[in-house]
């Protein structure tokens, strides 16, 4: 721990965040509603460390936590339920006791919001909100801070937050027009199709987000083509869906358009090999016959501009010669402008489809999983951008997963960078080893260290 500052010696930013946490102590005082330890913790550590606060954690901790009863206990209370009238009174004395200790009011995010735009503090770059309830007052108050462009926030999770329809609306309203956010995390809300719906939507009109994380949200199969058509027509590249119902026919409409775009670039890189090789072959089989004439030629050329330049016009031409090549370096640079959109289209990096039932008990049975991991098959051996599939708890069956290892090994044989493959253990071993072995993750690189002298 650094030694602590005196009032005198403190730097103006250690009372900028000072003046932030009183102020958003007396603004959770007059809503009337409890402080949240964590951003207490943040702003002091910013405090003692003299940095800038660019990343907000919102984790209340104030749920009452749930007592599991063991067999014997359970017997226990069931045994003395018509118990001795003294058991009973001291049981009420328990229970007034407990009744004694008020709740103390839940943490609401709208007091620390406002006391952000207040301070017109804007160096906040991510917002964390874990287990906290929020209603459509603090949403409207966190929007407004990326949407009046307060704040350049990149990441937001709102985690466990009880977000209804209309939550997700104003969320979404505001995402569709921004063009900092890139992380968008709502794991844990039961959002189910008709917030998907909204959901999707509005980020379709968004060209700037790459990450999106809908975790244990209560999708069904139906949402897998509005979630498809979202990646298909914006720049999103990671997804992750665990703990859903998307099925196997919710993960066709899913992947589909990435399957086709991935079988469309496998189909240009072939192309575009067997062009090279063409090329290659004809300047190998007419480089021969030309190179004595070229050398001939090139030597009579020499011999006149020797006769007819003298050596003064030669050296003016060679420096104009390199003032333009300077002109033009110079006049490229400028031209050279940042892209300030990432790439959109059909592609996906990292795909997480752990616990979504995709098995052979859903509609058509086995036929649907096999035809659904036949696009994924596309999508592994074809793609270049792809990094990571994870289908772990989901019964695909010995068939699908044959599919899974014949992309890995196409792939292989494509010489695309190596990607990382999680599946269920209830296949065939020798597949389930394969495909552990040969997908085990992307590599690495070494960061050699400094040699010294």
């Amino acid at each position: 721990m650094p030694p602590k500052k005196s009032a005198q010696n403190e730097t103006a930013l250690a009372r900028l965040v000072k003046e932030l946490l009183n102020d958003y102590e007396q603004r959770a005082n007059y809503y009337k509603t409890t402080v949240c330890n964590s951003v207490k913790l943040c702003f002091r550590k910013a405090v003692e460390e003299d940095h800038p606060v660019t990343r907000l954690l919102v984790d209340p901790k104030d749920r009452k936590t749930v007592e599991y009863w063991s067999d014997d206990k359970l017997c226990d209370v069931f045994s003395n339920a018509g118990g001795d009238d003294k058991s009973r009174s001291t049981q009420k004395k328990n229970t007034n006791k407990k009744q004694l200790k008020e709740d103390k009011p839940l943490v609401k995010l709208l007091p620390l919001i406002e006391t952000i735009r207040a301070k017109r503090y804007t160096t906040i770059q991510e917002i964390l909100i874990w287990d906290c309830y929020i209603e459509n007052d603090d949403m409207v108050a966190l929007t407004g801070l990326f949407n009046k462009k307060c704040c350049l926030i990149t990441r937001i999770e709102l985690i466990d937050c009880f977000l209804d329809t209309e939550c997700i609306r104003l969320l979404v309203a505001n995402i569709a027009i921004s063009k900092i956010l890139r992380e968008l995390s709502l794991d844990f809300n039961e959002i189910g199709e008709q917030g998907c719906c909204i959901l999707c939507d509005g980020l379709v009109r968004n060209q700037y987000l790459t990450y999106l994380s809908l975790r244990f949200c209560g999708l069904t199969k139906q949402c897998g083509l509005w979630l498809g058509n979202v990646i298909a027509e914006t720049a999103i590249r990671e997804l992750i869906l665990d703990g859903n119902s998307l099925e196997a026919e919710g993960t066709i409409a899913l992947i589909s358009r990435i399957s086709n775009a991935a079988e469309k670039e496998g189909f240009e890189r072939t192309e575009e090999i067997r062009r090279k090789k063409l090329v290659a072959e004809e300047s190998k089989s007419r480089g021969r016959a030309k190179v004595k004439d070229l050398n001939v030629l090139e030597a009579a050329h020499d011999d006149i501009i020797d006769l007819t330049t003298p050596t003064s016009s030669k050296k003016t031409s060679a420096k104009s010669d390199k003032n333009k090549s300077s002109k033009r370096r110079k006049r490229g640079r400028k031209n050279k402008s940042k892209p300030l959109s990432p790439p959109s289209g059909p592609q996906i990096a990292v795909l997480k489809l752990a616990d979504n039932e995709i098995n052979h008990y859903g509609q058509e049975g086995n036929f649907n999983t096999v035809k659904c991991m036949q696009l994924l098959k596309s999508i592994i051996s074809h793609s270049k951008d792809l990094q990571e599939v994870d289908l772990f708890a989901n019964d695909i069956g010995d068939l699908a997963a044959r599919q899974i290892l014949e992309g890995i090994l196409c792939r292989k044989d494509a010489k695309l960078p190596q990607i990382g493959v999680r599946l269920g253990h209830r296949i065939n071993q020798d597949t389930f080893d394969m495909v552990r072995k040969l997908a085990s993750g992307p590599k690495k690189k070494k960061v050699r260290g400094k040699k010294r002298k």
